[in-house]
């Protein structure tokens, strides 16, 4: 009978994995064929360098490179955008099918981690789980994780693939440490493990995120409680004391220095916020993090989290300090429980290592859930763990619930959670339904307002809106709560596009804005749009176009010169019809205030050859030489030089005929 019941669970327990697969893929297909949103724009959408027309190498290096997003500009997640275009095509479905098919395969490691872990904290801490107990907790645990709701805009907004890669290439590299210490603790070789395979797989996953990064602390936390820097026969592995050294204060002493002495990582100017601002509301950002871990409520989850108040002291909002102290004393009770609940201690601090980074000091929006892809893990870990694995066998004890209802309670949990990610999938059907929701269920974000807003201007432009009013008064609401130019812009394009009257007072109200803070991205992309809707339909917002470039530029010279300031500048010289001269020199200012953007300098080589003006053009293709990463601008330097020979041709040949 026992054979039998071995049998039929072993048959089991790859129908489950199975199911969880499954389960995760229809909670998700609703939001499958979604649309492209927010910084899936300026990362995909107008990326002309991923749009490839074969696998050359300079195809693949110029779109691997074509992101200036982090320090190392993210290359394999941005190859990875490329091949989906080059062989899927365009469409949002096949980019997000991507997305969806990489969380199932992180579903996978999640089992099979969570796995290692159980068997590991069973081995130090001599707990009496049986392999049974522990294989279906690593299911519910993993199951738990792939359909939680927290976890859908890193898979379903597209241009988070670069966080679900780098969790991917993350998960590989605690496998590989955690098998290589296993080994060690064996007594046999597991250096190439830990020394070769973990630092590899690190180092592709820096290269999709710099999320990657905070990999040795994950495998600090680890190695502290389920392997305590032992090796066989109880002795210190000083290996893996070298390794740390090597692998985590080093690389922290220079980063650390990196910082310091690059302080533009630091800089504030484009925030609404300052530093201290910043990590004062971060203490409540992490708790509500934790919040939406345990208690996943449709109403508070969301794209955008831009109406969320800045804490300006700890009693400024009063929720500052409390959840400081919540989270001080969440990290107390895993110091506490570290030996009688190591897993819950290992969950707990697996959880605060990954917001190490995107959650402290450095310069970035202040919440974002995809921050939570990887780090979630530790919280649902240590959940369950209470759940499932009680450190005693002693269940009919009136202390602990018994175990059977509290297996039940775990399984009742799982399908919680799939609801409200299929539900969250289906407001992420469509651009429309996607910012009536977003807009609904977070009335003061600006950016949900705004996305509303631009949902019935696109229908209204379409024709497809019966009353074009209702996108000028969605437009109108957006700006009353708007703090940057976005909304005004927009009224002014929609009402010249529809042949309405545009109101001076949209133009007034978008040069205060732009006269009172640091001009952001949103102001960049705003005048953008302006500037390339005047060659259409919009001749008679010239004069309203130069007025705003003037006041960004005018903000500009309090706050920091702005290179993409004077790329758009160059264009409204152009469609106004202003000489090529001043357009060159609005390029070249560009150029010289980001020399470190290729394409600045290939529009400018190419304005230089068409003026004649030869040396020029051959001191910036020199100049993206120097910046020719692994070949990537080989493609562009070819063309340039091709050209100019071509104009220095042309130009001896009309010297000719004029003598």
């Amino acid at each position: 009978m026992r054979f039998v019941h071995m049998k039929i669970e072993r048959l089991l327990f790859p129908a489950a994995v199975v199911a969880l697969l499954v389960t995760t893929l229809l909670a998700y297909w609703p939001g499958v064929r979604g649309p492209f949103l927010f910084d899936d724009y300026p990362n995909i959408v107008n990326n002309l360098a991923i749009r490839i027309t074969s696998l050359a190498p300079h195809q693949l290096l110029r779109a691997a490179f074509s992101s200036h997003s982090g320090l190392l500009y993210r290359p394999l997640s941005m190859l990875s955008f490329a091949l989906d275009y080059h062989f899927f095509g365009d469409s949002s479905f096949s980019f997000k099918l991507t997305n969806v098919l990489i969380h199932l395969v992180n579903a996978l490691l999640i089992l099979w981690l969570t796995w290692r872990l159980l068997v590991n904290c069973k081995r130090r801490y001599r707990f009496e789980w049986s392999n049974s107990v522990i294989g279906w907790a690593s299911v519910l645990i993993a199951s738990a994780w792939a359909l939680h709701p927290l976890n859908l805009t890193a898979v379903l907004f597209i241009v988070q693939r670069m966080t679900s890669l780098a969790a991917f290439f993350t998960l590989a590299a605690i496998l590989a440490y955690v098998y290589g210490r296993e080994r060690m603790l064996a007594g046999k070789t597991g250096l190439p493990l830990v020394w070769l395979l973990t630092p590899f797989f690190g180092l592709l996953g820096l290269l999709c995120k710099e999320d990657a990064a905070l990999l040795p602390l994950y495998l600090l936390v680890i190695e502290w409680l389920l392997f305590g820097f032992r090796v066989r026969d109880s002795r210190i592995a000083k290996n893996v004391a070298v390794f740390y050294i090597v692998g985590l204060v080093l690389p922290g002493i220079l980063g650390l220095a990196y910082l310091v002495s690059h302080r533009f990582w630091l800089g504030y100017a484009g925030r609404g916020f300052t530093l201290p601002e910043r990590v004062l509301t971060e203490f409540r950002v992490v708790f509500l993090y934790v919040k939406w871990t345990f208690i996943p409520d449709i109403r508070h989850l969301a794209l955008y989290h831009d109406g969320l108040a800045i804490s300006t002291g700890l009693l400024h909002p009063a929720t500052t300090i409390l959840s400081l102290l919540a989270l001080i004393a969440l990290l107390a009770l895993a110091i506490w429980q570290r030996r009688r609940r190591p897993l819950l201690s290992l969950g707990i601090l697996f959880f605060f290592a990954g917001q190490m980074m995107e959650s402290t000091v450095l310069p970035l929006e202040l919440a974002f859930e995809h921050r939570n892809y990887l780090p979630d893990y530790g919280l649902i870990l240590a959940f369950f763990s209470l759940l499932l694995l009680p450190v005693t066998l002693d269940v009919g004890s009136k202390i602990h619930v018994r175990l059977s209802l509290r297996w039940a309670i775990a399984v009742i949990v799982l399908p919680v959670l799939f609801s409200v990610t299929l539900l969250r999938a289906y407001e992420w059907r469509s651009y429309l339904d996607f910012s009536y929701y977003e807009a609904r269920h977070h009335p003061q974000s600006e950016r949900a307002l705004y996305v509303l807003a631009q949902a019935y201007s696109n229908l209204a432009l379409a024709g497809a809106l019966k009353n074009p009013n209702q996108a000028i008064n969605a437009l109108s609401h957006a700006a009353t709560i708007s703090t940057n130019i976005m909304p005004d812009v927009a009224l002014m394009l929609v009402s010249a596009k529809l042949k309405l009257p545009v109101n001076p007072a949209w133009q007034q109200q978008a040069k205060e804005i732009l006269l009172s803070h640091p001009v952001t991205v949103q102001e960049t992309t705003s005048l953008d749009s302006l500037v390339n809707c005047l060659p259409t339909d919009c001749q008679t917002l010239a004069p309203t176009a130069n007025v705003l470039l003037q006041a960004a530029f005018q903000s500009a010279q309090r706050n920091g010169p702005n290179p993409d300031l004077w790329v758009i500048y160059s264009n409204y010289l152009t469609f106004t019809g202003h000489p090529l001269n001043q357009v060159i020199a609005a390029m070249a200012q560009a150029a010289q205030l980001a020399p470190q953007m290729p394409q600045y300098k290939i529009n400018l080589a190419k304005a230089y050859i068409v003026t004649g003006d030869f040396t020029a053009a051959q001191a910036q293709i020199q100049q993206l030489s120097r910046l020719n990463k692994f070949g990537s601008l080989d493609l562009d330097i070819k063309e340039l030089n091709t050209n100019l020979a071509a104009g220095r041709v042309e130009a001896a040949k009309q010297h000719h005929t004029v003598k």
